[in-house]
């Protein structure tokens, strides 16, 4: 029963995207709600408004949907929330395709980039190996609250160590000894 809901309310994201593209063609914003609204009108038989109908709180997901399905699919529309509140009103525009602007896309990177070296070598240790020896050759992490994780070196010393420390402080304190007792028979 669950399946075809996501599967209707990704149908429907898809209709609120589309219907964003033709409502922001000349690069305004248009209102998710806007949206939304304007994609239930077009679509009244959908069944993901049949869903929400019987169970408006079904309607919550629909933003994140909507949102995996425009980074995936719909990369050229742009999405900003109109203030700071965690529900604030979101805004979708058409923005200009990444050709337009002479970007470069990630994958036509030369395969010397140093991004791309690195990739290749993480990729090839991950193939290669197990997982103990993946964790033997990664480096030290830099974070203080990557390293608080790394084993730390044990604190007690073995018994041989613990007994020349011993044995040293007592050495160590020898003359400050011989001091009190040589000051302490002169008094008398």
């Amino acid at each position: 029963m669950a399946q075809p809901i996501a599967r209707d309310a990704l149908d429907f994201a898809r209709l609120i995207l589309q219907t964003v593209e033709r409502l922001g063609a000349r690069g305004e914003w248009v209102p998710a709600r806007v949206a939304f609204e304007r994609a239930a009108a077009d679509h009244p038989d959908h069944p993901y408004l049949g869903h929400i109908a019987a169970k408006p709180g079904r309607r919550i997901g629909l933003s994140a949907i909507a949102e995996r399905l425009r980074a995936a699919e719909f990369a050229h529309i742009e999405r900003r929330k109109t203030g700071t509140r965690r529900n604030a009103p979101v805004l979708y525009r058409v923005g200009r395709a990444a050709m337009e602007l002479g970007l470069r896309l990630p994958q036509d990177a030369p395969a010397r980039h140093p991004l791309v070296c690195r990739r290749a070598v993480e990729a090839q240790i991950e193939r290669s190996g197990s997982a103990r020896r993946v964790a033997l050759t990664e480096p030290a992490p830099k974070s203080p609250w990557r390293r608080r994780l790394l084993p730390r070196p044990s604190a007690a010393p073995d018994g041989l160590a613990r007994a020349a420390r011993s044995l040293w402080r007592r050495w160590r304190a020898l003359p400050a000894l011989a001091a009190k007792l040589v000051t302490g028979m002169a008094r008398r």
